[in-house]
């Protein structure tokens, strides 16, 4: 498919820039192992020596089946859907794959973008559909949810955990597993659309990952913005001491975004809220974008960007890609997604999470641009999605909903 790009910012950022504010600080995870025994091992001085001498854990590593070693070092990279098709290999493998030390590893370790749940938000009886990256491994047993107790609306998804709302209840599951909880009630009003968000990050270094749902809601009608929060290692509801008061509009857009220990919620001004949750502490990070040209804010390597795109003429689209804290523009590219039209649309910017690409969706498809490649592609037929959709990024993982 043909494109062309027109790339005229400066790709570098800088990497001592100063956070938004002093304190708010981004909970990251460390992938750092230490520094494997054999790196002392001197085998100038040592050369001859027998082999029944060498560390015994070389040897044991050296008897290893090829099957053993991907056991161990391929499966919790792979997605859910392809794991369970793995269990079928052999009794051994059916019991690792089921074991919570391999749904730790793999809710770690496979964090790659695989889909899309997407629902119509005209009708409170909507349809729930997934739409996979690759049909063949990656994809959900029961795509409509109907595993939970009532039709539900999915307000949140993290690191392959959905958040749910039920006529009065909120559902925590995991899609791929069927695993769910329902949360206790919250203690104040969130209201129908609450602009609510799930945190979940797993972690290496505890085997129990608890994860949160952060609700930021208006205070009696004021222009103040207070902050729920549930806990699973509690299973409990709490009212931060932390609020927000300075925002231009303080009416919220359902959903939002969580990454490196940070919730974000859109607002209806070029305005967005950030709050640490770890530290319960709000700010506001500025959008400049231009007015009349919505985008969505998405995770893009690692780090929070806000995303627009405008169809400048039939089929050439203009895509331009904020990053960091400061929100500047970091890029602009025209896209060609063909075939050739006489008319323009109105396209919208679907969010992405660990991924270089830029989605958008145009009428009844959906296209991704992936940047280092250059390259456009189609996900989805003409006939699968329409514009009242409602699009969650999701991850393929064995990721444990009922951490408590």
């Amino acid at each position: 498919m043909e494109f062309f790009q027109a790339d005229h910012m400066n790709d570098d950022s800088d990497d001592n820039s100063p956070g938004i504010f002093k304190g708010f600080s981004s909970a990251t995870t460390s992938q750092r192992h230490g520094i494997h025994r054999l790196a002392g091992y001197d085998f100038k001085t040592e050369a001859y020596q027998k082999v029944d001498e060498f560390p015994a854990h070389i040897i044991r590593e050296g008897d290893k089946k090829i099957k053993d070693v991907v056991k161990v070092h391929v499966l919790p990279f792979l997605p859910a859907k392809s794991l369970m098709k793995f269990k079928a290999v052999s009794k051994d493998w059916d019991k690792w794959i089921a074991s919570p030390l391999l749904t730790h590893q793999q809710s770690f370790s496979c964090q790659s973008f695989s889909g899309y749940f997407y629902q119509n938000m005209s009708t409170w009886h909507m349809n729930t559909m997934f739409l996979s990256l690759d049909p063949s491994t990656i994809g959900v047993p029961s795509p409509d949810l109907d595993f939970l107790l009532e039709v539900v609306k999915i307000l949140s998804s993290c690191n392959g955990l959905l958040l749910c709302q039920g006529s009065e209840k909120y559902y925590v599951c995991n899609p791929a597993t069927k695993d769910w909880k329902i949360l206790p009630p919250p203690r104040y009003y969130h209201g129908d659309e609450p602009a609510i968000v799930l945190a979940f990050e797993p972690s290496l270094r505890n085997i129990e990952a608890y994860y949160h749902v952060i609700c930021a809601f208006p205070m009696l009608d004021q222009p103040i913005i207070g902050f729920e929060i549930y806990s699973s290692e509690s299973d409990s509801w709490s009212c931060s001491s932390a609020y927000c008061s300075d925002l231009e509009n303080p009416c919220l857009v359902g959903g939002g975004l969580f990454m490196k220990g940070v919730a974000y919620y859109e607002t209806k001004s070029n305005e967005v809220l950030a709050f640490d949750v770890k530290e319960e502490i709000p700010a506001i990070i500025s959008l400049p974008v231009q007015v009349g040209r919505d985008g969505s804010l998405t995770q893009m390597d690692g780090e929070l960007s806000y995303i627009t795109a405008f169809n400048e003429c039939e089929n050439v689209f203009l895509i331009d890609i904020y990053q960091g804290m400061e929100m500047s523009l970091k890029r602009s590219v025209s896209i060609n997604l063909g075939p050739e039209r006489t008319l323009t649309y109105a396209c919208k910017v679907l969010p992405c999470v660990n991924s270089d690409a830029v989605a958008i969706q145009v009428r009844e498809r959906i296209y991704l641009y992936h940047i280092r490649e250059q390259k456009v592609e189609s996900i989805a037929s003409p006939s699968a999605i329409g514009a009242a959709k409602k699009f969650l990024p999701y991850i393929n993982s064995l990721a444990n909903a009922t951490l408590s």
